[in-house]
């Protein structure tokens, strides 16, 4: 059979993606082929394009020119062909691949049948959509609070992008009574509003610390989520957080070493958890799993998550939008005609 070919994005080097008609090779057991229907930009996806910090450009996943389609890791599509018994041609999938099939962003994407999880054709596919990221959510919270979160507790995120405001959603279906959100774009901010937010923080203009300490009558947040992945963005979560409070870093780091103010951790008993990938590793996708069945119930609000769509031939303009932040973006969708 002649290998299927299609268009793809390619990170040719730091910054600079273009769009090739690119071969796809042939399957291996366990394997599948999908066809894309929808891509979803996750902002450490803009880190690895942009290569902008040390720490990212020593993080090399592969050699320049990086795999057609990487590192688009949330997908959903259709198979086309299977070497897998679990999947077969026609079976409508969310793709959660690891590192070694991250290729979303592409019109086709093998990837091994473990990173796979079958999906209804109903609705608009941007809701499954965001199960990829919102299962990561739900494995992170395991780490940072794993514990049922007892009466009158008060949570606070630091940087409310499509991530913070599913952990904002997330934190109050654990049961946490009040949240603090904090972000840098007030589009984001009246979101995080109308999804149940008690309070917010425009920085740089407002103190996230004070805010926080208002609501909480000078106690401080007992959980702050760190899920905007900048230094900047983790010195205000740790300033926010009260005594014998925790501390959980969700986005990835932006250099090698950042500064701490260890005194006020110290004095506030504070525990700084930090979260791991591996969510694509758990037995059974489990949180994966959960995020689907939260987003199914009602639980979790996703419907107006993706702000904007482009189509595969503009992910360079996609990838401007996603890291400018303009136009009140949360997330972005690529379309595959």
């Amino acid at each position: 059979m002649p290998l299927v070919r299609g268009e793809a994005a390619v990170l040719v080097e730091p910054g600079r993606l273009e769009v090739e008609d690119v071969a796809f090779r042939e399957l291996r057991e366990d394997e599948v082929l999908v066809r894309n229907t929808l891509a979803a930009i996750c902002g450490s996806d803009v880190h690895r394009v942009r290569a902008e910090s040390p720490f990212f450009r020593d993080m090399r996943d592969h050699p320049y020119p990086c795999p057609a389609g990487y590192p688009g890791h949330e997908g959903v599509g259709e198979v086309v062909e299977s070497r897998s018994a679990r999947f077969s041609p026609g079976d409508f999938v969310l793709t959660v691949p690891n590192h070694a099939y991250m290729a979303s962003f592409a019109r086709y994407q093998t990837i091994g049948d473990r990173f796979l999880l079958p999906l209804e054709r109903t609705g608009t596919p941007t809701v499954p959509l965001m199960a990829q990221q919102l299962g990561t959510v739900v494995f992170a919270l395991k780490r940072f609070w794993p514990e049922p979160v007892r009466p009158g507790l008060t949570a606070a995120v630091v940087g409310v992008g499509s991530a913070g405001l599913l952990f904002l959603q997330m934190l109050r279906h654990l049961g946490f009574e009040k949240t603090v959100a904090v972000d840098l774009e007030p589009g984001r901010l009246a979101v995080a509003r109308s999804l149940g937010a008690d309070a917010t923080a425009h920085v740089p203009g407002q103190s996230a610390e004070e805010v926080v300490m208002e609501l909480t009558g000078g106690a401080g947040a007992d959980l702050v989520v760190e899920a905007a992945g900048t230094d900047g963005a983790r010195e205000h979560a740790m300033r926010m957080v009260g005594q014998h409070g925790r501390l959980g870093f969700f986005g990835m780091p932006e250099d090698y070493e950042m500064r701490i103010p260890y005194a006020h951790l110290f004095v506030r008993n504070a525990q700084l958890v930090n979260a791991v990938g591996g969510a694509q590793l758990e037995p059974g996708l489990a949180s994966f799993r959960t995020a689907l069945e939260l987003i199914g119930n009602g639980s979790v609000r996703v419907d107006d998550q993706i702000t904007h769509t482009f189509g595969i031939k503009n992910i360079a303009d996609a990838f401007d939008l996603a890291h400018t932040r303009r136009d009140d973006v949360v997330k972005i969708a690529i379309a595959f005609d």
